[in-house]
């Protein structure tokens, strides 16, 4: 800008000397006024150059470019003060894994239900075993056998003597038979003592043994009562039977041991 301004001035210069030289009216002197201008021009020529050696040069600019860098280089950057800045390196957040949150004690139940059907079901509680009196059992019995007046009932010694069985091994019993020695019908209801049931059923299995001798060579009627005898044992409690109705009187047996 400085040297087109300087450029402008030199031109202005020449042609103000130019002018001054014209108007002179004196020939003679024109061509000494042309060389003392020309002298003076010279001059200011070397100054002006001189002046624009020394003057630092500055780079043209469009004033519309200039205004724009200044505006680039002054004017802070405006961010909205609601969004976060970002650094020019964005790192990539680690992707969250979704987890299934933990189950509660219901669900657990719920499942174990669910998953596990085989689960063995509860034991059956056992009742109480049945503890009835021997007597109670014998009348019972009686009733079913038919049983009268014309039976007799066996005594620990008729016991011991015809089944072998102690009345240590025995903590009751009630048996009976008939007083005619013509029928077969026989029964022996006993409550073993503690250990000692293997010891009543030997008994009366002797006692059926020696009836099977008696009865097989004298009444085949009763010889069949006889070889078709019942023995049953429901825990402490045992019966050996004889008779028309033995299966009845196993019945009712059961039904009071059981």
């Amino acid at each position: 800008m400085k040297k087109k301004i300087v450029f402008l001035l030199i031109i202005a210069m020449l042609a103000s000397g130019l002018t001054a030289c014209g108007n002179e009216k004196n020939e003679n002197d024109k061509s000494n006024l042309n060389s003392s201008s020309s002298n003076n021009n010279d001059d200011i020529v070397s100054s002006v150059i001189e002046d624009l050696e020394e003057a630092p040069i500055e780079q043209e600019q469009n004033p519309e470019e200039n205004q724009a860098t200044s505006s680039i280089t002054e004017t802070p950057q405006q961010t909205n003060p609601d969004t976060p800045v970002s650094n020019e390196t964005t790192t990539q957040q680690p992707t969250q894994q979704q987890t299934t949150p933990p189950a509660t004690n219901d669900d657990n139940m719920q499942h174990q239900a669910t998953i596990t059907p085989n689960q063995p079901a509860p034991a059956p509680q056992t009742p109480p075993a049945k503890s009835p009196a021997v007597s109670d059992i014998a009348n019972a019995i009686d009733k079913a056998l038919g049983v009268d007046d014309s039976f007799m009932s066996f005594s620990a010694d008729d016991i011991s003597m015809n089944y072998g069985i102690s009345s240590s091994s025995m903590a009751e019993f009630v048996g009976k038979l008939p007083m005619m020695n013509v029928k077969a019908t026989e029964y022996l209801v006993v409550k073993a003592a503690d250990g000692q049931v293997d010891a009543v059923k030997n008994g009366m299995l002797k006692r059926q043994a020696d009836l099977d001798a008696q009865w097989k060579q004298y009444l085949p009627e009763q010889y069949e009562l006889v070889k078709n005898y019942k023995l049953v044992a429901n825990g402490n409690y045992v019966l050996f039977v004889i008779g028309e109705n033995a299966s009845s009187a196993v019945e009712t047996f059961n039904s009071m041991t059981k």
